[in-house]
């Protein structure tokens, strides 16, 4: 794992918009500390707010954004350094600090995970953006997004005032509130008080049921005709339901048909069901009819992310035409492209491809085992029904199938390939002939083989790769394949290799034959010590023109990391980081 990098900093003196951000936020930091807010209490004193916002007002909203979205380190980097700060003083002042810069013009408003320590100040927060409408788009409530909220319910009054906030927030496209959204806030949502979300995460939250899923779309979900467990859109689109609804009717003046009608229109005009393109319903209390219901009701979904029981639950009821699954009730030619199967894939391959043809990825992991195999059934040929498959996710799969899957034209298709097993080997030379436009490939925990043919000496290999990564391989036969392979890869942007035995003869070896004029990002990585010295780190840099970022550089054979560092950041601008954070 890489747990620091070097990464190259813009030449020259720091952006004049940064300098004045940070230097604004400064001065507010200060006013408000310097005014005696003492963190006695969390609202600011009359006369303080009026000085502030006298100059604050003038700002450009965008200015105002980036200095809010930089305030929690400005606030360490200035009063941080003088007093104590803790849990309880920091939401107070980042609350402060909130009320003074944010604007109902903004497009981005995001409640810091500090809040969730101070129930006070999250209600100040709560109560400012219920203040006015507002035109922001993307609301992140990631204060919730702790465990304590996994076990902890919100007192009435901050839930009450939460749902009142959606009021507000008329335009917005993304929201994203973990572990405390509930039935009563999806079905305000269905209402119509967000008509243009797009995205809506409630990860976490035990009280979201399917019920609130049904009411999100517009509909009564407590409607149920018939067998147990059907929705009204089932009569609305299936056979049999309009058959047995006909039954039900039968010497009623109305027929089946118009209340199949009736139901299929009965939806709120402002209700989400043709804005949504993704949901992330994960560790929630729904079970595959919620799944059901969401594919029914919303048919522009793209991404439809909840827990895997799930799933196998919904495909296996639909792999059997006399299972309880209904496949009449889904729209045709749902645009899902992704959502997180992994588990017997290959034998749910079918009802897949039926109810989401559109599928851009699958993870498929060893099917030899499967009853559905064993029985004799093929189903890699169902893949060619999935006509915009691009990436590919394959665990303890034998590849002699796969190859002929990717022979008979799947491979022209697929961007992403990503393979691990302990037990089994892939010929790279192979899958390279086999997907000319493939731009990403993983290797890891597997036997690799690379060994092009004659007719391939001298021409490049993966042509259109752009990343790869080698993690964990062992080799078979020839100990350097992994070498001749990244030497014939020449439009890389980003490499990784982890625990590969390296030196500096080898760094030499690759950069003499590959310019890596592409390259950007290199990570090298090991569980012990690597043997690359500061010789191949300076090689890297005047080789490679574009590269920004070097990682795992501190696991280095270096003979003295601190003068490294220091040149690295005299020299050639690179700085280091730890964490993706300075």
């Amino acid at each position: 794992m890489i747990l620091e990098s070097v990464e190259k900093v813009p030449q020259g003196p720091s952006r004049l918009r940064d300098l004045s951000c940070l230097a604004v936020g400064e001065l507010v930091v200060q006013g408000l500390w310097k005014g005696q807010l003492r963190f006695q209490s969390i609202y600011i004193p009359e006369p303080l707010e009026r000085t502030i916002r006298e100059w604050i007002d003038v700002l450009p909203t965008c200015l105002r954004q980036d200095i809010l979205n930089k305030s929690s380190h400005i606030l360490f980097s200035t009063i941080g350094k003088v007093t104590e700060m803790s849990s309880s003083t920091v939401p107070i002042m980042l609350a402060a600090i909130m009320e003074t810069l944010y604007s109902p013009s903004m497009q981005d408003v995001e409640l810091w995970t500090d809040f969730h320590w101070h129930h006070e100040a999250r209600l100040k927060v709560l109560h400012l953006l219920h203040s006015q409408q507002t035109t922001v788009k993307n609301l992140h409530l990631t204060c919730y997004r702790t465990p304590i909220f996994q076990f902890q319910a919100l007192s009435f009054s901050e839930r009450f005032l939460l749902m009142n906030v959606l009021n507000k927030f008329g335009h917005l496209q993304q929201l994203s509130v973990p572990y405390v959204a509930d039935d009563d806030l999806l079905a305000k949502l269905g209402g119509g008080c967000c008509p243009q979300l797009e995205s809506l995460d409630v990860q976490g939250s035990w009280e979201v049921t399917n019920q609130g899923l049904a009411a999100m779309s517009g509909q009564d979900g407590q409607m149920v005709i018939g067998r147990v467990g059907w929705v009204p859109s089932h009569f609305a689109q299936c056979g049999e339901g309009q058959k047995l609804l006909s039954n039900i009717l039968q010497g009623s003046p109305v027929s089946a048909s118009q209340i199949a009608t009736m139901m299929k229109q009965n939806k709120i005009a402002t209700s989400m069901v043709d804005t949504l393109r993704s949901l992330n319903v994960e560790n929630t209390a729904i079970d595959g009819r919620g799944i059901e219901t969401v594919l029914e009701n919303f048919t522009h979904l793209q991404r439809l992310y909840a827990d895997e029981p799930h799933w196998q639950s919904l495909l296996v009821n639909l792999s059997s035409p006399a299972g309880p699954g209904c496949r009449d009730c889904f729209p045709h030619n749902l645009p899902l492209r992704a959502l997180n199967l992994s588990r017997n894939t290959y034998s749910l391959l079918e009802p897949l491809s039926h109810i989401l043809p559109n599928l851009e990825h699958l993870s498929i992991s060893n099917f030899e085992r499967s009853e559905v195999y064993l029985d004799g059934q093929d189903n890699l040929p169902i893949l060619h029904t999935f006509g915009k498959l691009s990436s590919l996710d394959l665990q303890d799969v034998d590849m002699e199938q796969i190859y002929h899957y990717l022979a008979q034209g799947g491979g022209q298709n697929i961007r992403s390939f990503m393979y691990k097993s302990r037990h089994r080997h892939i010929d790279l030379a192979k899958l390279d002939t086999l997907c000319p436009n493939l731009k990403e490939l993983t290797v890891s925990d597997s036997l690799m083989v690379y060994k092009p043919g004659n007719h391939m000496v001298d021409i490049k290999s993966f042509t259109s790769l752009k990343y790869l990564t080698l993690k964990d391989v062992s080799l078979e036969g020839d100990q350097a394949c992994w070498k001749r392979l990244i030497k014939r890869c020449s439009g890389l942007v980003r490499l990784t290799l982890q625990n590969i035995r390296m030196t500096d003869a080898d760094m030499t070896d690759i950069l003499s034959s590959n310019l890596f004029t592409q390259l950007e990002e290199l990570n090298i990585s090991s569980t012990g010590t690597i043997n690359l010295t500061e010789e191949s780190v300076y090689k890297l840099i005047d080789k490679c023109p574009r590269l920004r970022k070097i990682g795992g550089i501190c696991c280095w054979s270096a003979r003295d990391i601190v003068t490294l560092l220091d040149q690295l950041s005299c020299q050639h601008h690179f700085k280091i980081k730890m964490d993706d954070r300075e």
